[in-house]
């Protein structure tokens, strides 16, 4: 008896590589984590991660790989803002995804907000937030935060997912019924 093709797949392929498949074939939401280091300079990521766990208190998760680079220097700040980006901000997704790509170069996209967070131009929903929880997870680190406050909240941008290693606009063209 021959095994379907899928099936002998499965039993071969190494779970890694099934899990890096499976998970990116389901799309995830977009966004930008940035705060400031301990000497006061701006760091940023882009996470497909950022979930909502509770509303009441409002507490969401995300999580960072591993503690260097800048997933080090956030996890070292005490608050941090969180845009949550529309398909107007993908080529900002794309520069806060690259490595040694210079960030926070051009003065004219972001502000330094009272509090000392870095403020990303253009981007419609950004939340404030503090480390609630932090939890090592394998190569990973699990977080939960406290949400303080929002410093927007214009929901008419078109959300953007990262699906199958690209980005993607959803909007009236994407729903199904």
């Amino acid at each position: 008896m021959t095994l379907a093709p899928e099936i002998s797949r499965i039993e071969t392929a190494s779970v890694s590589d099934l899990f890096k498949e499976a998970f990116g074939a389901q799309p995830a939401g977009v966004s930008i984590i940035t705060a400031l280091d301990a000497e006061g300079n701006p760091v940023g990521i882009t996470a497909s991660s950022v979930n909502s766990v509770s509303a009441e208190p409002p507490i969401v998760s995300f999580s960072l790989k591993g503690n260097s680079g800048s997933a080090a220097q956030l996890l070292k700040a005490d608050t941090f803002l969180i845009h949550l980006l529309s398909a107007e901000n993908i080529q900002l997704a794309k520069n806060f995804a690259t490595s040694g790509c210079p960030r926070f170069a051009d003065l004219s996209t972001w502000e330094t907000l009272p509090t000392g967070e870095p403020l990303l131009e253009g981007v419609g929903r950004v939340l404030r937030a503090r480390f609630h929880d932090k939890i090592e997870a394998g190569p990973a680190i699990l977080l939960t935060a406290e949400v303080l406050n929002f410093i927007r909240h214009d929901t008419s941008g078109a959300p953007v997912v990262y699906h199958a290693r690209k980005f993607h606009a959803l909007g009236e063209h994407s729903e199904v019924n």
